[in-house]
């Protein structure tokens, strides 16, 4: 069998998210990787301290430049999406472009992605999610949520685009959602049961559910920029949100 690999790269800056919190995150989260490996590799366990270690690194625009000279001189396919490679590489899945996608990003469950491989080894080694198989979950009984409301529950317990209520957790979100059916009624219980509710909150929830099924991503298809998924005008005429048209 003959693998063919597509390398999906960030793109530009997505209106979405907070720069400066995504990169105290990020940096957070290299610092902390960083002092694991350290530590798993003075206790003599190399491969957890070479797994800590490959999280640790910032990728910078010009190593993504370095490497994508690399690919041309190799023939190996690459994208760089619009904005998000999340996004991106949910599209070339969902549009069967590919077969899977390999990543650690948990992201591309709720954006959608039918088939993810997690936590792959240098021998090929990992974890399959197949989103057609959701409903057989045992830690969450996700029996009669529709795609909807499974995302919706997604983003209730946080996510990059909008930050979770204080309190507000994976179960606890999951059985508002089950018990009310849309994110819509569940902050209308939140509020009358004295939640601390942001003036803001349910429309920044719109818009991250936009975008989530809708950010814009590219076609190589059609070699040009798409919606991720087909998008109706009554979702409002103000889109860049969702990434501006280049």
């Amino acid at each position: 069998m003959v693998v063919k690999p597509i390398l999906v790269f960030d793109g530009g800056h997505l209106p979405m998210k907070s720069e400066q919190e995504k990169n105290f995150a990020d940096h957070r989260s290299r610092k902390e990787n960083l002092a694991r490996a350290l530590e798993h590799e003075s206790g003599g366990n190399r491969s957890a301290a070479y797994e800590c270690y490959s999280k640790a690194v910032d990728i910078t625009p010009s190593i993504s430049y370095d490497l994508i000279q690399v690919l041309k001189q190799e023939n190996v396919a690459y994208v760089v999406a619009p904005y998000e490679a999340d996004a991106q590489m949910t599209f070339l899945a969902v549009s069967k472009l590919v077969d899977t996608v390999i990543t650690e990003d948990s992201d591309l469950i709720p954006f959608g992605c039918p088939r993810i491989i997690y936590k792959m080894d240098k021998f090929g080694q990992g974890v399959e999610f197949q989103s057609s198989r959701l409903q057989q979950n045992k830690e969450l009984n996700l029996t009669d949520f529709t795609k909807q409301m499974f995302l919706e529950m997604c983003i209730l317990s946080g996510c990059d685009y909008l930050q979770s209520l204080p309190g507000m957790g994976l179960k606890k979100a999951h059985a508002l959602i089950k018990k009310f059916k849309s994110y819509d009624k569940v902050i209308k219980h939140l509020k009358y049961s004295n939640v601390a509710v942001p003036p803001m909150y349910e429309e920044f929830f719109r818009k991250a559910l936009l975008t989530f099924q809708y950010q814009r991503v590219y076609d190589p298809i059609k070699e040009d920029i798409v919606y991720l998924s087909d998008i109706s005008d009554s979702d409002g005429d103000d889109k860049d949100f969702l990434g501006p048209y280049p």
